[in-house]
């Protein structure tokens, strides 16, 4: 079934596709970056160092104390649903107010909140800071697209969004490895075994001064939008009226669908795959998460780009969500520890390629003024799908049942690459081929 907007584009800017031929070196286009691109990419490179630690450590630190399975899946979700109930305001907000104030808030917020969370083990308040803290990381969520794309030319932007995701990637496997390490630190000072939920929580304290520290240079920033571009009031942009591309937005939000379903089953449960299922202490944990974050990294910086510019973002999206489905498969069915390791290493560097690729084409395919509220559309299907796909995953888990959780996400983790062929392929051959034609 074919979607048409209800009116022209009165922004040819965004209408003008990646050439498939764009060239030039990496030295060469970190060059041609704007100012605001490069203190954003610094951003990017701090951001995650935090939440790196976070990521491997918050679920294992729940564990420990005392939480089974099925709890932690709700505390999961619950933080997801949050997260996608923000992420749509969030959009709003943020093509409303600017990218900088968004992305200073929600880092500020979420600090507290998960400072909160940190000293409390009552199972009503964890769910409650938990889902405050998922308010607060929605609005980051939405605000990093539209602000590369603003910042960038078209011919710069797969290098400028493949550096994004590999900076972060390089932050989380720092974070990461750090998070296998610093249990044991923590024991020795406070005097308890690693595994004891208070190595951890002191662990995750570190995590927030880190997350602190990333927001240093967005006071640099200075937002690069014409004043045409900016929505004239709140409620012009609580109506939707900057909304415009309703066709193009609908189809992404249904490959955001598919996609939060297969996220929830998986992605957040890595850390207690390798505890529960395979008995592997924190520092193992740690450095296979971080190796994981290696592989996405390189994934994102190389492959990435090429792919983009060999068959472009919506078949590139296909061949790298398609690459990394059987991985998920092999690892829920692979006892040996070092296959798993390979498994989990493959799937999570073919599965970060997409990333980049999908935040460029939903970017470039949407105006100006629509572009995060778009994004909020995107993150909040993305996240209310996976919060239910989460609690769904921590009960299965609980029965030990890690083989029937992999195949069910396995299955759900393969349709989106299709889809974003079908919905967008040849919309994107189309701009190509006015972006190719002689002026």
């Amino acid at each position: 079934m074919a979607f048409k907007d209800r009116r022209p584009n009165p922004n040819p800017e965004p209408m003008v596709a990646t050439p498939k031929n764009a060239s030039g070196s990496w030295i060469q286009m970190v060059r041609r970056f704007s100012r605001n691109a490069r203190l954003f990419l610094i951003y990017a490179l701090l951001a995650e160092l935090g939440t790196g630690i976070w990521r491997v450590i918050f679920a294992l630190y729940l564990l420990a104390a005392g939480f089974n399975l099925d709890y932690i899946g709700l505390v999961l979700a619950v933080n997801l649903l949050f997260h996608g109930l923000m992420a749509f305001p969030a959009g709003l907000i943020a093509d409303k107010m600017g990218r900088r104030l968004v992305f200073a808030t929600a880092s500020a917020t979420a600090v507290v909140s998960r400072g909160l969370l940190l000293f409390t083990l009552d199972p009503f308040w964890v769910l409650i800071f938990m889902g405050t803290s998922g308010l607060s990381d929605g609005f980051h969520a939405v605000a990093s697209g539209p602000f590369i794309v603003e910042n960038s030319e078209p011919e710069e932007r797969p290098h400028l969004f493949a550096l994004d995701a590999t900076f972060s990637s390089i932050s989380a496997f720092i974070g990461a490895t750090a998070a296998g390490f610093l249990p044991a630190f923590w024991g020795g000072v406070v005097g308890v075994i690693p595994a004891h939920y208070m190595a951890l929580r002191w662990s995750l304290v570190i995590s927030l001064p880190l997350t602190l520290i990333s927001l240093i240079p967005l006071l640099y920033l200075s937002e690069r939008r014409l004043p045409e571009d900016m929505i004239d009031s709140f409620a012009e942009l609580f109506a939707l009226r900057n909304i415009q591309s309703h066709g193009i937005i609908f189809r992404l939000a249904s490959c955001a669908f598919v996609y939060g379903i297969g996220f929830g089953l998986l992605i957040p449960f890595y850390s207690v795959f390798f505890r529960e299922a395979h008995l592997l202490p924190y520092q193992s944990i740690g450095t296979i998460m971080a190796t994981g974050f290696l592989a996405a990294a390189g994934g994102s910086l190389f492959l990435g780009p090429w792919l983009t510019r060999k068959i472009g973002k919506a078949r590139g999206i296909l061949t790298a969500v398609w690459a990394s489905v059987p991985f998920v498969f092999l690892l829920g069915f692979t006892p040996y520890i070092p296959l798993v390791i390979v498994f989990f290493i493959f799937q999570r560097g073919f599965w970060s390629i997409s990333m980049p690729m999908r935040n460029q084409l939903a970017m470039e395919l949407v105006v100006t003024r629509e572009r995060a509220t778009t994004n909020g559309l995107i993150h909040a299907v993305f996240d209310i799908l996976g919060s239910p796909a989460a609690a769904m995953a921590g009960m299965l888990m609980a029965t030990n049942n890690f083989a029937l959780s992999f195949t069910i996400a396995g299955i759900i983790m393969a349709i989106p690459g299709p889809m974003y062929y079908f919905f967008f392929a040849k919309e994107e051959d189309r701009r190509h081929a006015l972006a190719a034609r002689p002026a």
